[in-house]
């Protein structure tokens, strides 16, 4: 059973990709399947991670503490905090530096997304990409005891 269920949901989430990516960015229909898709992510780390967290809940909110000990003790990790801190903070100085300059040879963000969803394929493969991330950061850290 559990087998089978995984390549369902597959499809399910690439069928309601496809579907979400005809419809117009303003549309009702539009705004009320990323309103279920939150709805049944969120649903589903609830109903998932049930008692299969790494910590309890009040271990996670003491967690920076854990987590500062825990960089310090493995330099590699800290190493990736560092990378991705300067990757964020690289992505949003260029966005910052082409919205103020509003040149078209130094695009925006905003302006790139929306050559890629000008299509109908675009816009579902941003869908698809969109939910899983969402299933990947909501189920991602969940684990069997």
């Amino acid at each position: 059973m559990k087998k089978a269920l995984a390549p369902a949901l597959v499809a399910a989430a690439a069928a309601c990709s496809w579907w979400e990516g005809g419809l117009g960015q303003d549309s009702p229909a539009a705004h009320a399947g990323v309103l279920v898709a939150v709805g049944l992510v969120l649903a589903a780390a609830v109903v998932l991670g049930a008692g299969r967290q790494a910590t309890t809940a009040g271990a996670w909110v003491r967690g920076p503490l854990h987590v500062r000990r825990h960089l310090a003790d493995t330099p590699a990790a800290t190493a990736a905090v560092v990378v991705w801190i300067v990757l964020v903070l690289a992505v949003i100085g260029w966005d910052l530096n082409s919205f103020a300059h509003q040149s078209h040879d130094l695009p925006t963000l905003s302006s790139i997304i929306g050559h890629v969803t000008s299509s109908r394929g675009g816009r579902a493969a941003t869908v698809a990409a969109w939910l899983a991330l969402g299933t990947a950061l909501a189920l991602g850290w969940r684990r069997s005891r």
